[in-house]
């Protein structure tokens, strides 16, 4: 990292707009996931809010498309999220999850995810860019609730980040990879009418430029959401 880098990552933090890398895949966001997810289209609205300092305190608005496939997952989505303080940071991404394990037999079911968003703001004259690939394995438990679905999850992950600077007089890149976890709880009803609620963890060691102390955020988020169901996709059902 070259000294105006460190300098321009100092400047940034105190204006609020990236204090810590990416909090989640949409940056402000809990990275969520649902093994058991259903054949269909899933709209989904999201909410997301920083609690500790190192989150920035961040409140996200968002929304989320999902196309349930028998096995696969796909979902693309963006939102805007704006730290303490600081100024809004809109971010776009998507991701991909292919359920490896999955039966009435078996008292789990478990997926595989791998995503990326990305997310670009101007701070005097130098451009920020992000990119961050959020890879993981989640574990949804089989809970018998006759009337709707219960989903909860774990999910635990690495992050990784890259930071991309360039603009007048200062230019740069960093990369961090880093552990990472969510859970959550996913609940969908027979109309097609679901909710959802996540909480997000990363574990950053040290902050460099910024504090020799651990800084890591942590991020909850709620929403909701509705499906629609496509039988000529396959079997109907979570």
């Amino acid at each position: 990292m070259t000294a105006r880098f460190t300098r321009l990552s100092v400047m940034v933090s105190v204006l609020g707009l990236l204090a810590t890398p990416a909090l989640a895949q949409m940056l402000g966001n809990p990275v969520y996931f649902s093994p058991k997810q259903g054949v269909g289209l899933t709209i989904a609205g999201d909410f997301g809010r920083g609690l500790n300092d190192a989150s920035g305190k961040t409140n996200y608005f968002g929304g989320r498309a999902t196309l349930g496939l028998p096995m696969v997952a796909i979902t693309a989505g963006g939102g805007s999220a704006k730290p303490s303080g600081g100024t809004s940071l809109t971010s776009f991404g998507g991701d991909v999850a292919v359920t490896v394990l999955k039966g009435p037999m078996v008292p789990v079911t478990i997926s595989l995810q791998g995503g990326a968003a990305y997310s670009s703001v101007t701070v005097l004259g130098t451009k920020i860019k992000t990119l961050h690939a959020p890879l993981g394995a989640a574990v949804a438990f089989n809970v018998k609730s006759p009337g709707a679905s219960v989903e909860p999850w774990v999910a635990p992950r690495v992050d990784i980040t890259r930071t991309t600077l360039s603009g007048t007089g200062t230019s740069g890149s960093s990369t961090d990879t880093r552990v990472g976890a969510s859970a959550g709880l996913n609940v969908g009803l027979p109309s097609g009418l679901g909710f959802h609620l996540g909480l997000d963890y990363i574990y950053v060691k040290g902050a460099g430029a910024i504090s020799s102390a651990d800084v890591s955020p942590f991020v909850v988020g709620v929403g909701a959401h509705y499906t629609i169901k496509i039988p000529s996709l396959g079997p109907v059902g979570p």
